[in-house]
């Protein structure tokens, strides 16, 4: 028991070092949380923004909800990318194991991006119900899809320094106790029928030719409308969608098979596997080749 104590304090004591030089260094809003999505540090460079919306009871639950989903998600299918908040802010995390004992997540970010590649893990909140959310909301800082990524890199590093543990080491029934498919997590309990059923259908076909109009016809409904409900329900348009099942499809793939790239990435609907590629690294931060090497079992 003295042994679990003092690991748990050295844990908490390096991730507060890593918290307050990752704040110092990059400017950004940088939190610690559990493997419940709870708080457990000093809340370090949040915006006005976000201090208002965790102070609501509601909308801290959204908030905690999205640490954990978004969290967990990448732990478990073992990648390193961006998502979308409750409030169409953008997140990222690295996770603080030691001697294979995930204690919790660095969160960070909370910054705005028109980039549509980053995907949002569940529906977006009306801000309007909350008084003076939209001004404020206004106030947080524009970041491009590059500059989220560097410090995604830059927080990794720090973390890696100090909990020096590589992707591998990392057993696969630890992944699995915790999080859920990324999917899975994207589509909302509270969805509409009519696009939980379009969503469902593109899950089911991967290896399909997907189109607007293929789906609209599966699951009766004019383009127009799905298009435009679509990106409402799931804050991400179709092929936004489309692009984020089959690169977590080929995730799956790459880890436990040894077929190539460039068939892999025709099966999945790709006729140029060097825009499979550019696809996969968006979402993933790294090329299949360099995925694979790093994540193949065995």
């Amino acid at each position: 028991m003295t042994f679990t104590i003092q690991t748990e304090d050295s844990v908490n004591k390096m991730v507060t070092t890593i918290l307050n030089d990752f704040a110092d260094t990059t400017g950004l809003a940088c939190v610690y949380v559990d493997v419940k999505g709870k708080e457990k540090s000093y809340q370090y460079n949040f915006s006005k923004f976000c201090q208002m919306m965790r102070r609501d009871s509601v909308y801290r639950h959204k908030c905690n909800h999205c640490d954990l989903c978004g969290s967990m998600a990448m732990f478990k299918q073992n990648v390193f990318c961006p998502h979308r908040c409750h409030a169409g802010l953008v997140d990222f995390s690295v996770p603080i194991v030691q001697n294979n004992t995930l204690y919790g997540f660095i969160m960070a970010g909370q910054t705005a991006s028109q980039d549509t590649r980053i995907p949002a893990i569940r529906m977006a909140t009306n801000l309007n119900a909350l008084a003076g959310a939209e001004k404020y909301y206004k106030e947080v800082p524009q970041y491009s899809y590059d500059q989220i990524m560097s410090a995604m890199r830059i927080l990794r590093s720090m973390t890696l320094a100090y909990f020096f543990f590589s992707e591998q080491s990392v057993t696969v029934s630890l992944r699995q106790q915790f999080g859920k498919d990324m999917a899975a997590i994207i589509v909302s309990k509270t969805i509409r029928p009519e696009i939980q059923n379009a969503a469902d259908y593109v899950k089911k076909h991967l290896y399909a030719k997907l189109s607007l109009r293929t789906i609209a016809e599966q699951v009766y409904l004019s383009e127009a409308y799905l298009s435009k409900v679509f990106k409402e329900e799931m804050n991400m348009n179709l092929s936004q969608y489309i692009n984020s099942c089959r690169i977590e499809e080929a995730q799956k793939i790459l880890r436990k098979s040894g077929i190539s790239v460039e068939l892999l990435s025709r099966q999945l609907g790709y006729n140029q596997p060097s825009y499979f590629c550019k696809i996969f690294k968006q979402f993933t931060g790294e090329t299949p080749h360099v995925y694979r090497k790093k994540h193949q079992l065995g």
